[in-house]
């Protein structure tokens, strides 16, 4: 974590699920849990009433501002805000208060030993791969961005078949006809990539994985490929309804003719995490991995 010279968090911001009276009501908690400990807590503009003392930043400035991020949501709250990660990564902790909590965790009803922890760094750092994502339009960039999970490209309003040329760093790979193809990092593995049929690749690994949607053939498989490698995917002549997706939150409409470029950030996020429970104990108790039958563990 970003530690002053004594050692001391100077400033830790807050993100907080919107539309949520018991988490809105653990976040004030633990704000004036921080102030005590002369610690300056920052938040983001979706937290509507933060108690008073509390100050609010643009999540990009939060981002630079904070020297650790307490995420009080699910794992989109968190995707949310670890894609704004830049030179300067500020770590991250997801405290589970959502539907799934694959990258957050659970403070198992105590916050406060959680943070205890926190504050003294008996915590794990992990630092993971985030994807640069770039639309060039008739020879001009229009949008650039990242993402932690995936960059998707799919259909957008009408359900119908989507041509996409696909190629990796010069060579062209095949043109995809289906409902599109997701580009996924070691993180992103878990969710939609393997939705559609992708593998599940270890956080620690470098690599990016190709994963087509719902593909019209049977030759058509998902691939892992190296993180060093730069993935241009064409959107073909009349396929003028279809969408970019970063993360699931961010969305672009694309027309025929343009051209999504994929690679390695060169930023990454910075995840902390207080729990012992480490990938695989994740994969058997969320994704129930190896289970059979009535050993899947009922909740």
């Amino acid at each position: 974590m970003r530690p002053t010279k004594k050692g001391k968090l100077r400033a830790v911001g807050l993100v907080v699920r919107p539309h949520a009276p018991d988490v809105e009501r653990r976040a004030k908690e633990v704000a004036r849990w921080l102030a005590r400990r002369g610690i300056e807590v920052l938040a983001a503009p979706d937290w509507e009433k933060p108690p008073a003392g509390v100050r609010v930043l643009e999540r990009t400035a939060l981002v630079r501002a904070a020297d650790l991020i307490i995420v009080l949501g699910g794992d989109g709250s968190l995707l949310g805000i670890a894609r704004l990660s830049g030179p300067r990564p500020v770590p991250i902790v997801g405290i589970h208060h959502g539907d799934f909590g694959f990258l957050t965790e659970s403070d198992a009803g105590k916050p406060y030993a959680t943070l205890e922890k926190l504050l003294a760094g008996r915590c794990r750092v992990t630092k993971r791969t985030m994807l640069a994502v770039s639309v060039r339009r008739a020879g001009r960039t229009v949008i650039r961005s990242q993402a932690l999970n995936d960059a998707v490209v799919h259909q957008g309003r009408v359900s119908r078949m989507l041509s996409l040329d696909v190629g990796v760093n010069d060579d062209h790979l095949a043109a995809y006809k289906g409902d599109g193809v997701v580009v996924a990092t070691p993180t992103g593995s878990t969710a939609y990539s393997l939705s559609a049929g992708g593998p599940v690749v270890a956080p620690d690994m470098s690599a990016i994985i190709l994963t087509p949607i719902s593909p019209h053939t049977l030759s058509v498989r998902p691939l892992v490929l190296p993180d060093s490698s730069r993935i241009c995917i064409r959107v073909e002549p009349g396929c003028e309804d279809s969408v970019l997706t970063l993360d699931g939150q961010e969305w672009f409409e694309l027309a025929g003719g343009d051209e999504v470029e994929v690679t390695k950030s060169r930023h990454h996020a910075t995840i902390v995490k207080v729990e012992e429970k480490g990938f695989f104990e994740t994969l058997r108790s969320k994704l129930h991995w190896g289970a059979r039958g009535e050993t899947v563990r009922r909740r």
